[in-house]
């Protein structure tokens, strides 16, 4: 049976926010990212052709999304049942945090501001591309 690796959970929680939460890359840059990703749009209800869906916002939310995928991924197993209550409190926060900011996002183009329609989508990453 393997011993699993000590680790230090407050500087793992530290980093994370200092090289993902606090990074500025460049749009463009955050846009490649996403590509990688696999985000996939799926469309409830409305016409999800009238939104900006590259709007930077958007972008900078779907890649803080995939980084704290990426991190969950990462370091759940790595964890300690213990030090697991605080690592989930902590994703589950920020988790909110950029779902809610999607729900806020203003993504109509400036020229159907006034355009009365409700649109809903389901936005997911699509892990069939994932390697083994």
């Amino acid at each position: 049976m393997k011993k699993k690796e000590t680790v230090d959970l407050l500087s793992i929680l530290a980093d994370f926010q200092k090289n993902i939460l606090n990074s500025k890359l460049s749009i463009d840059t955050m846009m490649d990212e996403v590509r990688m990703m696999h985000f996939k749009i799926r469309p409830i209800q409305g016409d999800v052709s009238l939104l900006n869906l590259r709007e930077d916002k958007l972008i900078e939310t779907l890649w803080n999304l995939g980084k704290l995928d990426e991190f969950y991924q990462k370091h759940n197993d790595r964890l300690t049942s213990g030090q697991k209550s605080i690592f989930f409190n902590f994703f589950d926060e920020i988790y909110h945090k950029f779902q809610n900011q999607l729900n806020r996002l203003n993504l109509r183009s400036s020229g159907q501001a006034d355009i009365p329609s409700t649109i809903e989508m389901e936005i997911f990453k699509d892990d069939t591309f994932k390697s083994n």
